[in-house]
């Protein structure tokens, strides 16, 4: 083939290309329609920086589709790769959640919110995410933002700074924004759907001190605890924040260490045992969970065996049917 040849053929084929790829991705026509469905995925259960170097677990948050609300939470660094291998469709996102400013749970964000926005062409969807991480340290950038469009990207969410207790309406859902203690400005939530609740405890410290051998003992940095007998004091502020929830996502990182930054598993049951809450489901696991040995069934063995509310590990690639829990219509839910 001739260059004249060959210059005809590429302009051609890539005109039709490009506007393929344009009515795909951005006016994504034949594209619109919904499924609806009560499911929770977990694209990754890791957390803290092994996990984010090894990408064992992955790091890459949940995704939840309540109805035909579809919203994903903590997209770390393993986020866009997991939801594209799970089929999750981006573009169909109504809002993408941020607990705090740490890598393991936003540095995927950017990509994912490029989907959402039918790649920064459209005006959609909401960014929820404490104001620190816009004021103080820039994690997201104006044009992830929507604030600095250019070259044509005239698209970006609408950013909602989180406040604790403050509600945030979200369609027929609403989310209560609860605080973490773990160093930057952070939020757990309580999301409230038609028949359902969910929590969601982001990365928090729990226990403040506890019994040992040898007596009391405070909470203190870096670990592991090998002389835990039982809890003293903790953050009775979360088991009062969660308690009536039907179902609880909470990080936990490790079984008997870092409890100044993470409740654990040996803390977890103190949130749990006087509780309403029907399903636990474990994650943002260290590497040390499931290196050089897989730890995370034990984990959930123990903490449902201490607190009596079942619990589960998650994995990489779960999918949780929550309609298991729905309430019917008209069901009392004075019960929770």
């Amino acid at each position: 083939m001739k260059k004249e040849e060959l210059d005809a053929f590429l302009r051609y084929k890539t005109a039709m290309a490009v506007e393929a790829s344009r009515r795909f991705y951005k006016l994504r026509e034949g594209r619109q329609e919904k499924e609806k469905s009560w499911t929770l995925t977990f694209l990754g259960t890791g957390g803290n920086p092994e996990a984010v170097i090894s990408q064992q677990p992955r790091t890459a948050g949940f995704f939840l589709q309540l109805g035909d609300f579809y919203f994903m939470v903590d997209p770390g660094p393993g986020a866009l790769y997991a939801a594209l291998e799970l089929g999750i469709d981006l573009g169909q996102l109504d809002a993408v959640y941020i607990s705090h400013g740490h890598v393991d749970h936003y540095a995927g964000a950017e990509s994912i919110i490029e989907g959402m926005c039918w790649a920064m062409s459209s005006r959609r969807g909401k960014l929820l995410l404490p104001r620190d991480m816009v004021e103080e340290n820039a994690h997201i950038s104006t044009f992830h933002r929507g604030e600095a469009a250019h070259s044509g990207y005239l698209g970006g969410p609408e950013v909602v700074f989180l406040q604790a207790y403050q509600p945030i309406a979200l369609g027929e859902l609403t989310l209560i924004p609860v605080p973490a203690y773990h160093g930057p400005e952070n939020y757990g939530f309580i999301l409230k759907a038609p028949g359902l609740i969910l929590g969601y405890t982001s990365d928090t410290n729990f226990l403040r001190s506890y019994r040992t051998f040898s007596g009391i003992k405070e909470v203190i940095p870096w670990g592991p605890v090998l002389d835990f007998q039982e809890a003293i004091s903790w953050r009775e502020e979360l088991v009062q924040a969660y308690r009536k929830v039907d179902l609880l996502i909470a990080n936990v990182t490790a079984h008997n260490s870092w409890f100044h930054r993470h409740i654990t598993t040996l803390g977890l049951p103190y949130l749990l045992r006087e509780s309403n809450i029907k399903q636990c489901y474990i994650t943002h696991f260290n590497h040390c969970c499931v290196w050089p040995e897989d730890l995370r069934p034990a984990m959930a063995a123990y903490v449902e065996a201490v607190s009596g509310v079942p619990t589960s590990a998650a994995y990489d690639g779960l999918q949780v049917d929550l309609q298991r829990w729905l309430k019917r219509e008209g069901e009392d839910e004075a019960q929770s």
